[in-house]
């Protein structure tokens, strides 16, 4: 499972940073092991992570938000998420179910447990994880997806909590989603 984790941190730095940026990365962790050079991140996706997070004057919470951002405009993963509610509302108050989710997909990845408690004008997320970077990457998925659905919000984190509170539901039009094209050829809508 470290080499899917590991994987998918290369492909995010790729897609974000460039090429050339990952090489230069994979021989300065190369010469930091005392290795022989390498083409990947394979073994040290997350130190990656935090050393582009150091070069780009980002705290590591804003780069594990940002891969979780990455996360959620991966079209595969974007489907995935969209099946949770009809609405971003829907979407939060569903999250409870994504570890259940996403082990069907992926058994071994330890996905946190989540809380989802409805609070006066706001929708808390509570992450239950021994691994502090689960909650940026929550945060970073959870402001993807208010993105994708055209909800405006504030997402702020509190200790394990993340705090959302829904200014608007339609403040821009959302991405579009059907459940298939064959469901979009007929007229259909999800």
């Amino acid at each position: 499972m470290k080499r899917l984790v590991d994987r998918t941190i290369e492909e995010f730095l790729r897609m974000t940073y460039g090429d050339d940026l990952v090489q230069v990365l994979a021989d300065e962790l190369a010469l930091q092991e005392g290795g022989l050079p390498r083409d990947d991140l394979q073994g040290c996706g997350k130190q990656a992570l935090i050393l582009v997070a150091a070069q780009m004057a980002k705290s590591r919470a804003e780069m594990f938000e940002d891969i979780g951002a990455w996360l959620a405009r991966l079209e595969p993963i974007r489907r995935l998420l969209r099946f949770s509610g009809n609405d971003f509302r829907d979407f939060l108050l569903g999250l409870e179910e994504l570890p259940g989710r996403a082990h069907l997909v992926l058994p071994q990845l330890a996905v946190p447990d989540l809380t989802i408690t409805r609070l006066s004008g706001a929708i808390q997320i509570t992450v239950r994880a021994e691994d502090p970077d689960w909650q940026p990457v929550l945060i970073g998925l959870v402001r993807g997806m208010a993105d994708d659905y055209g909800a405006l919000c504030l997402i702020d984190a509190d200790g394990p909590d993340i705090r959302v509170e829904i200014w608007d539901d339609r403040f821009a039009e959302g991405r579009n989603f059907r459940l298939s094209s064959e469901i979009a050829a007929q007229g259909g809508r999800a």
